[in-house]
């Protein structure tokens, strides 16, 4: 072997090591990237994802309950109904004019038809495609159709968590639901007859308690698997049903066995 040759090899071995080390930091500084972008991912996605656990911790109490969460919500008036019953879940939005149609003309036909049969847990959130971020052990909240609904979302959410039954809430939620702000929902839906003072409720809906129920409301809407898509977003026993948008009655009589007397019309097509 020449002199050259020994000269070149470790020039060769140097450029070896430099293109190791360049090969080296090019892979670490792909895997910083991809850590960051996973962080930021996260960073966006965790705001909504408050438990229940995370509520109590930032001074939630159980005097705060969404609907009595894991209660059945069945009517009071039902007395030992026979067969199985069904779960109903609403997860909607106060000016959203999808649910607007679908609560006037879908859940309120459901709720007379099969309101006191007992064989149903109506539950509704009012949440939708909103977003709450926590603030200081407060919420801060933006709705798909602006802060009006965000109110009204809230107003919604402290009428059932007040009243508890759904021969109670519903029909005050059907009357809320499209209007369009706190003044015109309150003075025309809560009335006297419904054992509902007008002040507090308002104090509910414009303060932290309302925010809270509703940032409740939101960990139970992105809980959601599938996740929401579409306002409203209706359950029955767990599974998102799609066709219940436009016949909820007829899907919930096709669940209940045997079908109560508010079915008769749908178990003789």
């Amino acid at each position: 072997m020449g002199v050259k040759d020994k000269e070149e090899e470790p020039l060769i071995s140097a450029m070896k090591r430099q293109l190791a080390r360049a090969g080296l930091r090019k892979w670490l500084y792909g895997m910083i990237g991809l850590i960051l972008i996973f962080l930021a991912y996260r960073w966006l996605t965790k705001k909504n994802e408050y438990t229940e656990a995370d509520l109590f911790r930032m001074g939630y109490r159980g005097e705060l309950v969404l609907n009595n969460v894991g209660r059945p919500n069945l009517s009071l008036a039902a007395k030992n109904p026979i067969g199985n019953t069904v779960k109903l879940d609403v997860y909607m939005e106060a000016q959203c004019p999808d649910t607007s149609r679908f609560v006037h003309k879908q859940l309120m036909k459901a709720w007379e038809k099969l309101g006191t049969s007992g064989r149903v847990e109506w539950t509704i959130i009012p949440f939708g495609k909103a977003r709450c971020t926590e603030k200081g052990g407060d919420f801060e909240c933006q709705c798909q159709h602006g802060s009006n609904e965000c109110i009204l979302n809230q107003l919604m959410n402290c009428v059932i968590e007040k009243t508890v039954y759904p021969e109670k809430f519903i029909p005050i939620v059907n009357c809320i639901q499209g209007e369009r702000n706190l003044e015109s929902a309150t003075d025309k839906c809560l009335t006297e007859k419904e054992g509902l003072d007008q002040k507090l409720m308002k104090e509910c809906a414009s303060g932290s308690k309302g925010r809270r129920l509703l940032a409740l409301a939101g960990a139970r809407t992105v809980a959601l698997r599938p996740p929401l898509t579409f306002v409203p977003w209706i359950v029955i026993d767990g599974e998102r049903v799609a066709d219940a948008l436009y016949d909820l009655t007829d899907n919930l009589c096709k669940k209940l066995q045997p079908a109560p007397e508010g079915c008769a019309e749908y178990t003789r097509k």
